[in-house]
């Protein structure tokens, strides 16, 4: 059974059902729309622009795929429309990041984090994408609990979008990534931190493992 039988088609992105995701049509038969209706009931829209993806109402996803990255730099028109194009909906950019990628990911990250201010989750197969998907639907109904949702911003609570971008850096969890994003103040100023600031917050191995991270290829 395809995935758009399994599915119903939906005119506007102004409503998501709980338990729901508003999916571009663009992904219509596609082995990415097959295993994320495994997981959640899927509604198919021709309205969405550059958004692949609804969660939510006020969460708009947009996916760049390892073909996307392994093409060049073309990705980086579509992600500047969709940062433009949804002020009322919270970003968020899945990508691959897999054997082939890993250099482009890194340059990917670089300009989606410190240029637009955008979160980067990183997934290495479909079968990742269309889960994580699934998960950002539930969480979305679990307003306290969910990491993708946009809190107040204060000296003792950083946006959750960038708390969840910095705890991907190598050897950084929660705390480290919270005391960082509290000390510097934003990703800008993270990423162009030197490493002996870094050092004065997380110690010289992690410092070096940030700075690394933002200076440096991925290998």
């Amino acid at each position: 059974m395809s995935a758009v039988s399994q599915s119903t088609l939906a005119c506007s992105s102004q409503m998501v059902p709980a338990g729901h995701i508003l999916v571009s049509l663009n992904w219509r038969e596609t082995l990415l729309a097959q295993l994320l209706s495994k997981h959640i009931s899927i509604l198919l829209s021709d309205g969405l622009g550059v958004v692949d993806f609804f969660p939510s109402r006020d969460a708009a996803v947009i996916f760049i795929s390892e073909a996307d990255l392994i093409s060049g730099n073309s990705y980086k028109r579509r992600v500047v429309r969709f940062r433009q194009g949804n002020t009322s909906a919270r970003g968020i950019v899945i990508a691959q990041n897999t054997p082939l990628t890993r250099d482009s990911f890194c340059q990917l990250q670089k300009f989606v984090c410190i240029e637009l201010g955008l979160p980067v989750l990183p997934v290495q197969t479909i079968e990742e994408v269309a889960q994580l998907l699934a998960s950002m639907v539930t969480c979305e109904t679990k307003i306290n609990s969910n990491p993708f949702r946009v809190k107040p911003k204060t000296a003792n609570n950083p946006d959750a979008s960038l708390l969840t971008t910095v705890t991907l850096i190598p050897g950084l969890g929660d705390k480290r990534s919270r005391q960082l994003l509290e000390h510097f103040g934003s990703l800008q100023e993270l990423a162009n931190a030197t490493k002996e600031s870094l050092e004065k917050v997380v110690g010289p191995a992690t410092a070096l493992s940030v700075y690394k991270f933002f200076h440096y290829p991925v290998l």
